[in-house]
């Protein structure tokens, strides 16, 4: 079965597949969305570090159908998109330091797959998430008001979940690589739930996290120890 259908089995849309060069090495891209979910220009996108010479390849689509392929305690990071802190350093949560950590780990274990969710600001979109966080600092329509906000308080006031991801897509994804069994980089108990019920076998859950984080972003981590993150602290 070539890629393209292997996705199509586990529910997902293939949409390319490419070599890419971060911080000096070269990982493979694939963009991919959940079929019947179409998300335009902004796909989700896996990133394949698997210590081959990619570019050496005759068939980059047969190269990662075998690559990782019965492979157990393979190392996976699945991380809902932050513009703010992955791009931008934001120091109103630790998102940019989690995604340099795992995929630096990823790197020096030469394995390992990086999910990149297209699902900003907990799953309510980046218009509502900047709302969201100018309540933080207490202001609404562009007005200082009376109080601030924590992190979750603000999803509540706007009349969200605190939390509104789901991480299908990343299971059916490790479903369509053929991993045997992951070892994922979350404190999030949710993430290997939503893991297990897709079929994937989670080994372990592996803690890496900055332990020098900003007041602010230490703040948003104890709301997170509170609704059952795991941090080892």
């Amino acid at each position: 079965m070539d890629l393209k259908n292997t996705f199509e089995a586990a529910g997902l849309v293939l949409i390319s597949v490419a070599p890419v060069e971060i911080h000096n090495r070269i990982w493979i891209c694939i963009g991919f969305e959940e079929a019947g979910r179409p998300l335009g220009d902004h796909p989700h996108l896996a990133m394949i570090y698997g210590g081959r010479q990619w570019l050496q390849e005759p068939d980059l689509h047969k190269a990662v159908t075998k690559a990782l392929s019965g492979r157990r305690d393979v190392l996976v990071r699945i991380h809902s998109e932050c513009i703010l802190g992955d791009a931008f350093g934001s120091s109103m949560c630790d998102c940019g330091d989690q995604m340099r950590l795992s995929m630096d780990e990823m790197a020096a274990r030469h394995e390992g797959v990086f999910v990149y969710l297209r699902q900003e600001g907990r799953g309510i979109g980046l218009p509502n998430k900047l709302d969201c966080l100018a309540l933080q600092y207490g202001f609404s329509d562009g007005k200082l008001g009376k109080r601030r906000y924590s992190s979750d308080e603000a999803n509540l006031a706007m009349g969200f979940d605190v939390d509104a991801r789901d991480f299908e897509a990343a299971g059916a994804l490790l479903k369509a690589l053929h991993i045997a069994s992951v070892r994922l980089i979350t404190g999030n108990p949710r993430k290997i739930a939503d893991l297990e019920a897709a079929g994937v076998d989670v080994s372990s859950a592996v803690d890496l996290w900055s332990k020098e984080v900003s007041p602010r972003a230490a703040a948003e981590i104890r709301e997170k120890v509170a609704r059952g993150y795991i941090y080892d602290r």
